[in-house]
């Protein structure tokens, strides 16, 4: 499947079919979710898939959620134009509080353990979890609003719409 690019930019809801299309089965959460962004940034698949590759399942130890850092790495892909360091650090930096200020809203948590409720990298838990709670699917929700919520970012920052994070008490 070809990454959208910005000839073909997506809304929301097709960007979030998008991303779920290979998810679990060939990508993790990371990688769906910054796979759903890459292409409106001149990115190619395969370096996307590269780049978060080690990010899944809360970065390969149950932490922060694998759709967060995907989220996060596409906002940097996005803040990438800016030319001004200082300019583009406080961009990237706001952005990201406002993503994990309401992924945090909307989930309860950034954290993996958290929200899954068990650490998905021990197999002796997960094998003995029911079908339901099973990463593949108890994971999905989370790649879903990960993008979502970065839409609505996104699309609110390049109307000028989005009010700007400077401090906040995040649990992350």
């Amino acid at each position: 499947m070809k990454i959208p690019d910005k000839k073909t930019a997506k809304s929301a809801a097709e960007r979030k079919e998008y991303a779920i299309s290979k998810f679990p089965s060939d990508y993790n959460c990371a990688q769906s979710v910054l796979r759903a962004f890459a292409g409106d940034f001149g990115a190619e698949e395969d370096e996307i898939v590269k780049i978060a590759s080690g990010f899944g399942s809360g970065i390969a130890t149950g932490q922060i959620c694998g759709a967060v850092t995907g989220a996060v790495m596409a906002i940097g892909l996005y803040t990438s134009e800016i030319s001004d360091r200082t300019e583009k650090k406080n961009k990237t930096y706001g952005l990201v509080r406002d993503f994990l200020k309401r992924f945090e809203e909307k989930n309860g948590s950034t954290d993996c353990k958290t929200l899954l409720g068990y650490t998905v990298t021990n197999p002796e838990i997960v094998k003995c979890l029911p079908e339901d709670m099973q990463p593949k699917i108890a994971c999905r929700p989370f790649v879903e609003s990960a993008v979502l919520i970065l839409s609505d970012i996104l699309d609110e920052d390049k109307k000028g719409n989005r009010k700007v994070i400077k401090n906040n008490n995040l649990k992350v």
